[in-house]
């Protein structure tokens, strides 16, 4: 569609500013919450655009040792990125090798990251390292742009462009790593050259043989960082000795669950050893709430695959607990337990306390599949969630497209009152897509687009598509 319609984006790149944007709270543990927003259409793909452009320029020189959200350490492309499941799979594996090689190691990161990233300060670094040009000024002018959104200092979160950015704006932190990390011996033939430090966006690691050293690094780091507008968090900065190192290094790389999973004993009928993934359970529910959102979904996920079925219902009754591994967890419970149990236990979540982030709700909603219809108080919930104002995207969006599919004639009539309620572009945009599903006229579904520009990419998609709905994705659907 854009192939056809290109002045959509060029447009776009040569305005100024950027358009309206639908804040979003995602849960992180412990109950705090990382603030982001759901950008525009044409501002998402425009941003994008310009970072790509400038991507080689920007963090073409970045270590081999700094994982996700970057280009190939060798013969880097704009524009062209290592994708992250394999950038993850490699910053687990150098932790695991760096924690076998040192007894000593140094953990910390960075406070509110990019919420923190001072605006000016990161337009000069993008400046310094790109020539002055229409792209690097429209660039800057959309980073500033979003900085001035209420409530949502720094860079944007949940953004590829982003994170390209602030990798870029860290890099001083990896020159500080490589003075005080040490090489490791590089396999014959490898043009990459690795040293004793990792950093996955603002989680840093570094390894070496004294404490006082590291030390000494951690006091190097935060200097550095104070120049940068940053600071690092010490609640969670430590200095590891001995057996600790390898503990809390394979805490994130879960190695040893994966390698007893894999393992064939032939004494228990070529059965997989689940006690480092029992273990990992047991751990996650004596502080699910503190437990990391990574490694909750690396143990959803691992018991989905080897369909283990260890404490589940100790799992569901916590769950309400871990708000920001709930889309983890939903992808489970909907395999093991039945449909209206599943239903009588979501009714309960949703009007209790626990129901703090309408992020949760909303994935706790995607278990119940688009095929099966559900009973009548979830229809209710769901209508009512469309007709309030209130309500945010992502439950907007689950709920317009469940109840669509469950009872159209029900749902149209939300939707229209929904539309008149509503106040986002993005929300109206969910709702004439939904609507179209629904069977709502081709007519009312174009003037509920047409009220804003932002949803003019939208119309021009269905008009060159005959005015077929999108493809819902079958993890969407359920």
């Amino acid at each position: 569609m854009l192939q056809k319609q290109q002045d959509l984006i060029s447009e776009n790149l040569n305005a100024s500013g950027v358009r309206a944007v639908a804040l979003l709270d995602v849960p992180k543990e412990n109950w705090g919450t990382r603030p982001a927003v759901i950008l525009d259409i044409a501002d998402r793909l425009s941003y994008h655009a310009l970072s790509d452009y400038l991507s080689v320029k920007l963090i073409g020189s970045m270590s081999p040792d700094v994982y996700g959200w970057r280009l190939p350490a060798i013969d880097p492309k704009s524009g062209i990125y290592s994708h992250n499941n394999k950038q993850w799979d490699g910053y687990r594996s150098h932790l695991n090798l760096l924690a076998d090689l040192y007894p000593i190691a140094l953990r910390t990161d960075l406070v509110s990251f990019f919420a923190s990233i001072p605006v000016l300060l990161v337009q000069e670094a993008i400046q310094d390292r790109c020539q002055k040009s229409e792209i690097t000024k429209r660039l800057c002018d959309m980073i500033d742009a979003f900085g001035s959104i209420p409530d949502r200092s720094g860079l944007v979160q949940r953004s590829t462009a982003s994170a390209v950015i602030a990798n870029m704006y860290v890099e001083p932190l990896d020159d500080v790593l490589k003075h005080h990390s040490t090489a490791i011996m590089a396999l014959a033939g490898s043009k990459v050259h690795h040293r004793s430090f990792a950093r996955w966006m603002d989680d840093i690691w570094l390894f070496g043989y004294d404490a006082a050293a590291m030390r000494r690094a951690q006091m190097d780091l935060q200097a550095v960082a104070q120049t940068l507008g940053l600071n690092l968090n010490y609640s969670k900065t430590e200095v590891l000795e001995g057996a600790d190192v390898a503990k809390e290094a394979k805490e994130i790389e879960h190695s040893a669950v994966d390698g007893a999973l894999e393992t064939v004993n032939e004494s228990l009928e070529d059965d997989p050893d689940f006690s480092p993934l029992e273990a990992l359970i047991d751990k996650i529910l004596l502080q699910p709430e503190k437990t990391s959102r990574t490694s909750i979904k690396f143990a959803a996920t691992r018991m989905r695959k080897y369909h283990s079925r260890y404490r589940i219902q100790e799992i569901i009754t916590l769950a309400p607990r871990m708000p920001h591994a709930a889309d983890g967890w939903s992808r489970l419970f909907k395999e093991v337990f039945t449909n209206d149990s599943l239903q009588e236990w979501y009714l309960k979540y949703v009007v209790s306390d626990w129901a703090t982030h309408e992020w949760s709700v909303a994935y706790f909603g995607r278990m119940f599949p688009s095929e099966v219809k559900a009973r009548k108080p979830l229809l209710d919930f769901f209508e009512e969630s469309i007709r309030d104002a209130n309500t945010g995207l992502p439950l907007l969006a689950v709920a317009s497209q469940r109840l669509g599919i469950w009872d159209a004639g029900a749902a149209r009539d939300a939707y229209r009152e929904g539309y008149r309620r509503s106040s986002t572009p993005h929300a109206r945009r969910v709702l004439a897509l939904a609507a179209i599903g629904a069977g709502e006229t081709r007519t009312k579904v174009k003037s509920w687009l047409s009220t804003d520009r932002e949803n003019a990419p939208t119309l021009a998609m269905l008009e060159s598509y005959g005015w077929n709905g999108p493809k819902v994705q079958q993890d969407f659907a359920g």
